[in-house]
């Protein structure tokens, strides 16, 4: 309650404000009555259209799902050890938990003697023992809101797999109750994807997928097929009960997993899940409510009249035909083919990842609507011209995503499009895609393309010249091994790299002078070495050809003088005639003194000494790249003619012309430097050409 003192209102009457209300301007001068002592509630003019778009609901309705809402009751009814006191304040705890061991009875009436309809129930045929984490989700179900529409919701979309699941239990002799695991685990939703991995009606772990089965790759999951999942499931189950050989602990196994509930059977010394969910550390706190809630639910399902849920509107069953169809089929084109819509199709086939089936599969059996399957074989051959054209190709380790579309004439985008990829780092080696249709010859001229676009996209490289490598050490050699040149494409990893060759990790790592941690980039090139057997086709790995490469050691002067060549620069050693200023011979050069200063590794301020020695990137080539232009115009006009006599053992390109107004500084390239000689540095004599020295070949 808000009491507003009686200055506080007179002033508000003053001003022609009342709470609650909006000001009234027909009031007439004066003194006006006293307002009410306790004023009304605000009523604001919300927009519920709005607050539903912020709330994804609309107000009053519970926006979470029901698995979400039920992991909330979760805590609500039975509170974590150790849980938050302000918790347990906000949820009154309607259970009944014993300090002692827990108690398990004859009649669960015993547990609530205020539900005597709770000793009325049709029993399940899995073995009930009344606890009382039983019979609360039991009370939950039929008395609170939030239970009756969760429980009701699942009743209603059971009724998709209900026959599918209770012909595969009868068919595995096991109790067909069991199909409630199922809505505890997935509401009988194929795309439930919990954050630990699990996928599917079943929540198969990727693992737990491959033991029992289900194809898991590119194109399809089966982990999302309810008939193949279930499949596989009707087996876990067999094996989880030859385990354990009690359906109370194989169930909470099945939950945590079979492994830790051994470790707990043996560490505590019993196989009793009741009582090992009430020692300490034993079983994961949601594993002693997992049984409870399977039973629960299984419960309601044979007693629906008694919880008011007999009048229920079931989804009906899922039922449909099979057919197979060509390799790489649209689903798109296949619901045309059947006379129905694109969703329908994904619907019936939630294992197909990509939009359609695999590539390279002819035969693949999809599922169809009932009554549609003759049409649909007989119009997939009409539509053959829209399907037929396109093949499956296995992308080799080292072969990029864009060499890939190159070689089979489709750009980037549609061949991205085309084979359902975000991202291209999700394409590696082994990956098998869609690729258009394309003649032998064709395909091996735009291959050629492709070769050159890769040799080609080195740093400050351009078309038919070869890649420089830098390794550790170019006349390194391991005995007995042939050395082989890879190309990181986007995704790679050291890893994945050495696996492919057949090498360690380490081994690479040393071969190429790598970090242990940091990650690769496309673009570097790395060596290996390999068996001299080493069949690369085999072994599907796209290795550089060493005709195309100038392999130099890292760092080295050759190194510096390729790279720097491969700007339209060149490497001169400047040797100093005089005390001179580091800015002053940076400034002759057209670079900057913080430039000059790393590449020698000394201070931007250094003064240099008679005789001292620097090295210094002088201009030969602009038209080779940015960032030669940018220096070739900071470079003083009396200095830009005085490389041409370097310029032929750089580059063939002829030096670009001066568009300035002066006439006459073009014509000094005779005249000797003003300023102190300079040498080629090192051993680097020569620049070589573009396919000159390729050292360490």
């Amino acid at each position: 309650m808000r009491v507003v003192g009686l200055a506080s209102l007179v002033i508000c009457a003053a001003v022609g404000i009342s709470h609650g209300q909006p000001a009234d301007s027909t009031l007439s001068p004066g003194v006006q009555p006293a307002p009410p002592v306790q004023a009304g509630e605000p009523v604001l003019p919300q927009q519920l259209d709005g607050r539903r778009a912020v709330r994804g609901c609309a107000v009053g309705e519970t926006c979470a799902t029901p698995a979400a809402t039920l992991k909330e009751i979760d805590v609500e009814l039975f509170p974590r050890p150790g849980a938050s006191p302000w918790l347990d304040e906000r949820a009154p705890a309607p259970s009944r938990l014993e300090a002692g061991p827990a108690r398990i009875v004859k009649r669960p009436s015993e547990l609530r003697p205020d539900q005597p309809w709770l000793d009325q129930l049709e029993l399940p045929d899995l073995p009930v023992r009344w606890s009382q984490k039983l019979v609360d989700y039991l009370v939950f179900y039929k008395n609170d809101p939030r239970g009756r529409a969760i429980i009701s919701g699942w009743l209603v979309d059971q009724g998709r797999y209900k026959k599918l699941l209770e012909d595969h239990l009868r068919r595995a002799k096991l109790p067909l109750d069991l199909m409630y695991v199922a809505m505890i685990e997935s509401s009988y939703d194929n795309n439930t994807l919990s954050s630990a991995g699990a996928l599917g009606l079943w929540q198969f772990m990727p693992e737990g997928g491959k033991i029992y089965g289900l194809r898991q790759d590119r194109w399809v999951d089966e982990r999302k097929d309810p008939l193949r999942s279930t499949i596989a499931q009707m087996d876990y189950f067999a094996d989880l009960y030859q385990r354990f050989g009690d359906w109370h602990i194989a169930l909470a196994a099945f939950n945590v997993g079979y492994g830790a509930m051994l470790r707990s059977i043996a560490r505590y010394n019993t196989n009793d899940y009741y009582q090992l969910c009430e020692y300490e550390n034993a079983v994961p706190w949601e594993t002693c409510l997992y049984t409870p809630k399977v039973l629960a639910t299984a419960i309601v399902g044979r007693n629906r009249a008694l919880f008011g849920m007999d009048k229920l509107k079931v989804l009906p069953g899922e039922t449909w035909e099979e057919v197979a169809v060509p390799a790489s089929l649209p689903l798109s084109i296949l619901a045309r083919a059947a006379g129905t819509s694109d969703a329908e199709i994904k619907r019936l086939n939630p294992q197909l990842r990509r939009g359609r089936t695999p590539p390279g599969e002819a035969g693949y059996v999809v599922r169809v609507p009932v009554g549609t399957k003759a049409e649909t074989q007989r119009r997939i051959v009409e539509l053959q011209t829209e399907w037929d054209n396109h093949d499956a190709y296995v992308v080799a380790h080292g072969e990029r995503f864009e060499d890939i579309a190159t070689t089979f004439g489709i750009s980037r985008p549609a061949l991205r499009r085309l084979n359902g990829v975000e991202h291209e780092s999700e394409v590696t080696g082994g990956t098998v895609l869609v690729v258009p249709r394309v003649s032998p010859e064709q395909r091996a001229k735009n291959r050629a393309k492709a070769k050159s676009k890769l040799l080609g996209s080195g740093v400050d490289q351009k078309d038919g010249e070869p890649l420089i490598v830098p390794v550790p050490d170019k006349n390194f050699v391991a005995e007995g091994k042939r050395r082989v040149f890879y190309r990181v494409v986007t995704g790679d990893t050291v890893k994945s790299i050495a696996k492919a060759f057949g090498v360690t990790r380490k081994q690479l790592e040393l071969w190429n002078g790598l970090d242990e941690v940091a990650n690769l980039h496309p673009k570097m090139v790395l060596v290996a070495w390999v068996s001299p057997t080493f069949d690369a086709d085999a072994r599907k790995v796209s290795l550089l050809d060493d005709q195309d490469l100038i392999v130099v050691t890292r760092g080295s002067p050759e190194h510096l003088d390729l790279a720097e060549a491969r700007t339209g620069r060149v490497r001169v050693e400047y040797v100093a005639t005089k005390q001179e200023k580091l800015s002053e011979i940076a400034k002759r050069y057209g670079m900057g003194s913080h430039d000059l200063a790393r590449i020698n590794r000394i201070s931007f301020r250094t003064v240099l000494e008679k005789g001292d020695k620097i090295i210094v990137y002088q201009v030969a080539d602009p038209k080779r790249s940015a960032r030669a232009e940018e220096q070739w115009k900071k470079t003083p006009r009396a200095r830009r003619g005085k490389v041409s006599n370097q310029r032929a053992q750089t580059t063939a390109s002829k030096p670009r012309e001066d568009s300035g107004d002066d006439d006459d500084d073009d014509n000094d390239n005779t005249e000797a430097p003003a300023d102190g000689p300079v040498t080629r540095p090192g051993q680097a004599d020569q620049v070589p050409s573009s396919r000159g020295n390729k050292g360490g070949r």
